[in-house]
């Protein structure tokens, strides 16, 4: 064999032997199936637009704490909000935010434009089913976890939620009309291959003051038919 052709194989073989160790690192995907209220129309004059949720996932302990975002939509990851005039959106995902735990310098729990989250853990909201892969990192223990979805769609206005309210009404949101609902499970991680379905839990608050978690499910309409499904996997 010529040397060329010798030094061409064996970058091969040590790109597929680096490809198997990759796909054998233990991960967390998370896979969401959209609902038929996922994408809606709404029209901003005469010209018409097409809006898809703002959707973050993270990680807790079984206790509740915080461990990792494994996935935020853009505009919330970056303060991206185009058409908002600057605006900081806290009501957009208040549970993800709040666990999080990281104040911007104005105070609001959301990340803004000069300390956005990384490429790596962001993107836009896609426009059908897709999953969303987390490597485990080697501190994580062995144990249970709580796998959590926020999903909140901007002027998704129902008859509970209605658009024009006064500042004062307790059911006021800026541009969002329902709040945003929790999608949750319990995966236990490590060991063999695991896997969740996870379910409504509540919604967050309104205007995203606080990162308390509403019970119930009363008053939501459209945004319960944000998402089919969501299902986590533990993929050792």
């Amino acid at each position: 064999m010529q040397p060329r052709s010798f030094a061409l194989a064996a970058l091969v073989l040590s790109l597929a032997a680096s490809g198997r160790a990759l796909a054998a690192e233990p991960r967390l995907k998370l896979s969401l199936v959209p609902g038929p209220a996922y994408a809606h129309k709404v029209r901003f004059g005469l010209v018409p637009v097409t809006l898809r949720p703002q959707i973050a996932m993270w990680i807790e302990d079984a206790e509740g704490r915080f461990v990792d975002t494994i996935y935020v939509t853009r505009r919330a990851a970056k303060a991206d909000w185009k058409a908002a005039g600057g605006a900081r959106r806290p009501e957009a995902l208040p549970l993800w935010s709040h666990a999080r735990g990281i104040a911007a310098p104005d105070g609001l729990y959301m990340p803004d434009a000069k300390h956005p989250l990384p490429d790596a853990v962001s993107g836009a909201t896609p426009d059908e089913a897709f999953a969303k892969y987390w490597p485990l990192p080697a501190s994580l223990a062995p144990g249970s976890y709580r796998i959590r979805v926020e999903l909140n769609s901007s002027f998704d206005w129902n008859a509970s939620y209605p658009d024009k309210l006064p500042k004062d009404d307790a059911r006021y949101s800026e541009a969002n009309g329902q709040p945003s609902l929790l999608w949750e499970g319990r995966l236990l991680i490590g060991g063999g291959p695991a896997s969740a379905r996870l379910e409504p839990a509540g919604t967050g608050s309104l205007r995203g003051e606080d990162g308390r978690l509403g019970p119930g499910l009363a008053g939501l309409t459209s945004a319960r038919d944000l998402a089919a499904s969501i299902a986590a996997e533990f993929l050792p």
